[in-house]
């Protein structure tokens, strides 16, 4: 990373296949985030995607430094618990429930994002609905909306399909939900000044990321790449926020 650090960059993301269960000669993920803390110049750091029984009150006492991200992204996939058994997954709403509770508790403000598959076989319109109201109370920063689809030789493959006009018609509204909680968690930082790091421009309009996962815009003709600069957040814009540099 002090590589890295020393050609520019400015941030750094930690990811691979199940980050959370990291383990490289007992060195832990925690481990591994206090080294990177200690040992390199990185600017900001942001994790990858975790599971619900990783988060620990341990873990989130490292987001006292902030250089760490205030975004975690843990992927739900239902909000029905009878989905996830059919899933496989290995936690239950309830424990998805207390993740997100213990992460605002700890690191007020962050941004949680998560994953979505609407119609996987056998979803009753009930569990969809559960589904729909979970993810609603749990207010989250952005949701990715995946529609199930047919993989030949999966155990899911086998079990009852729902229609395609069925799981079209859950997607589009669980969609439209994901757009309002993303336009409500972003309208909570209007007002505020927040640091982004600015990354492209379009015709003189740079665009660049909050920590939280935010994004901003603002135009100006001076070289923004990688800069990483207070900003206040002064009006919704497509699908971000405007921003005056200050």
């Amino acid at each position: 990373i002090n590589n890295q650090v020393a050609a520019g960059c400015r941030e750094a993301v930690l990811t691979g296949v199940e980050i959370g269960q990291y383990n490289d000669k007992g060195v832990r993920l925690k481990g591994l985030l206090e080294r990177v803390l200690a040992d390199t110049g990185i600017t900001r750091l942001r994790l990858s995607s975790l599971q619900p029984d990783e988060i620990n009150p341990e873990l989130l006492r490292l987001w006292r430094d902030v250089r760490l991200c205030r975004h975690f992204h843990l992927s739900l996939q239902s909000g029905s618990d009878g989905v996830l058994s059919r899933m496989k997954r290995r936690y239950t709403v309830a424990d998805y429930h207390r993740a997100v509770s213990l992460i605002r508790e700890v690191v007020p403000d962050a941004a949680i994002t998560t994953d979505i598959i609407v119609g996987f076989p056998g979803e009753t319109e009930a569990e969809y609905q559960d589904s729909l109201s979970f993810c609603r109370q749990m207010e989250f920063a952005r949701i990715h909306v995946f529609t199930y689809s047919l993989r030949k030789g999966t155990e899911a493959a086998s079990m009852q399909q729902l229609p395609d006009k069925i799981k079209r018609q859950r997607s589009r509204e669980m969609l439209a939900l994901a757009d309002e909680s993303a336009l409500r968690f972003r309208q909570r930082f209007t007002g505020r000044t927040l640091p982004v790091l600015w990354e492209k421009q379009d015709k003189g309009v740079w665009s660049g990321l909050t920590g939280s996962y935010i994004r901003v815009y603002t135009r100006t003709s001076e070289d923004l790449t990688g800069k990483l600069l207070p900003v206040k957040l002064v009006e919704i814009e497509r699908d971000g926020v405007w921003g005056e540099i200050l």
